[in-house]
């Protein structure tokens, strides 16, 4: 049995005697299935001018006037299932970009509405390595003293926290190499640059690296060790495929020094004739963000300019042709991505686009306000239940949280032992159903 988790006006967390929690999928409001021990690295946050919602034993809600509603936000690897139920005691300040995830007391311990989806230790924000970040920077700062994405990245992997910018100084797995200052997209949720009622996690790159620039920090990256590689279009920085002649250089130079390496590109997907020619100089892997593949939907969260689901599908097939690994960085949202319609789309964008991976990420973002002003189904399925028929409609879709070089290896090294991940679990479970 569960219990509701708050705190009181003073912050101290409390356990409420009689009222179970509460969760949120889009704006219906219901009691959350699987609740898991909060992981490590995970952290608990108090939700301002927000009062927690409880559920009697018969099912009612039922507001804490006097409390302050908490939740989770999520380590890599984990997949929120439920959003905090609150109501918001006006004028609410809208919350800063995070994955909220609904919270609960089990047997006085806080769990969590969640789904492990991936347990590669590289991505381990608290693994070993990650504690010598510091002298990592000051190495850097020898080999590179001239670099000034050496030093936007030094802010990120320090400051931030960013993995794949520490991966840089550490000189190990996915190093990200930001390119472009610019977007040719205005996101609700994005963490490098807001206008007006979200104030942003961190700042954007504030210059446009030289095609030297860029190809001296990866081929310093992938120099390290041959299983390296190189991803462009990070979240510091706008969308990649807008400084073409400079990455397409960039990559035509990587490309030539390291043969064998993987070159990867994390996109919106808005320039497939700059993607092709960035294809012809050498990359051979892709990520592409998607919030919804409903063209209403897309437009009000993505809000592109001049671009749109057909260039976003055309991406995707220049890389298909060209034999590169396709993958798709699904931004979920509890209440929307697990609309059937939803699901639909998206299983017929991955069969017709020969994707080879999703990459399930919870949208950080304030529910209420992004609820405001996306247009919302009446019912999800429930996201344990999407992950369930996304892994039955798409047999051999690799589902995860991280990105890998391509071609993939047959075994992943620095995987955490002790059993099948809890997306394998329930693909043997569907097999085993069906059989």
């Amino acid at each position: 049995m569960n219990r509701l988790l708050y705190a009181s006006a003073d912050g101290r967390l409390r356990i409420h005697p009689s009222l179970q929690s509460a969760a949120r999928s889009g704006w219906a409001v219901g009691a959350p299935d699987r609740l898991i021990p909060l992981p490590p690295g995970g952290t608990l946050m108090h939700l301002p001018s927000r009062a927690p919602l409880g559920r009697t034993a018969d099912g009612a809600t039922v507001p804490i006037d006097d409390g302050v509603a908490v939740a989770a936000v999520l380590p890599p690897g984990y997949l929120r299932t439920w959003l905090p139920a609150y109501q918001e005691r006006p004028p609410a300040p809208v919350l800063p970009l995070f994955g909220y995830a609904a919270v609960a007391s089990v047997g006085g311990e806080p769990h969590v509405a969640a789904l492990r989806t991936d347990r590669w230790n590289a991505w381990n924000p608290q693994a070993e390595p990650r504690q010598r970040i510091d002298r990592a920077v000051a190495a850097a700062r020898r080999a590179l003293p001239d670099s000034r994405l050496r030093l936007h990245l030094e802010t990120c992997a320090t400051e931030y926290r960013c993995v794949t910018a520490q991966n840089v100084f550490l000189r190990s797995g996915e190093g990200a190499i930001p390119v472009s200052p610019a977007c040719n997209a205005a996101c609700l949720g994005c963490i490098s640059e807001q206008w007006g009622d979200v104030d942003s996690p961190q700042t954007r790159l504030g210059f446009a690296p030289t095609a030297s620039e860029i190809a001296e920090l990866a081929a310093w990256h992938l120099s390290a060790a041959t299983t390296n590689f190189v991803s462009f279009g990070q979240g510091c920085e706008g969308e990649a495929l807008t400084r073409g002649a400079a990455l397409i250089e960039a990559t035509r130079r990587i490309r030539a020094a390291a043969p064998a390496a993987t070159i990867h590109l994390n996109t919106n997907g808005s320039r497939p004739d700059v993607l092709r020619r960035l294809v012809g100089a050498g990359l051979n892997s892709i990520r592409i963000s998607v919030f919804s593949l409903d063209d209403v939907r897309f437009r009000a969260y993505y809000r592109p300019v001049g671009y749109g689901l057909e260039q976003v599908g055309e991406c995707a097939e220049v890389m298909r042709d060209a034999g590169g690994q396709v993958t798709i960085n699904l931004l979920t949202f509890p209440g929307i991505s697990d609309d059937s319609a939803e699901i639909d789309a998206l299983v017929t964008f991955i069969h017709r686009h020969g994707v080879h991976q999703v990459q399930l990420r919870s949208l950080n973002v304030d529910p209420h306000w992004l609820l405001a002003r996306i247009p919302t189904p009446t019912q999800g399925i429930g996201m344990r239940a999407f992950v369930a028929e996304l892994r039955a409609r798409c047999p051999g879709l690799r589902l995860g949280n991280f990105t890998r070089s391509w071609p993939v290896p047959a075994t992943e090294p620095n995987v955490t032992p002790g059993g099948q991940n809890e997306l394998n679990l329930i693909e043997s479970r569907i097999g085993w159903a069906s059989s």
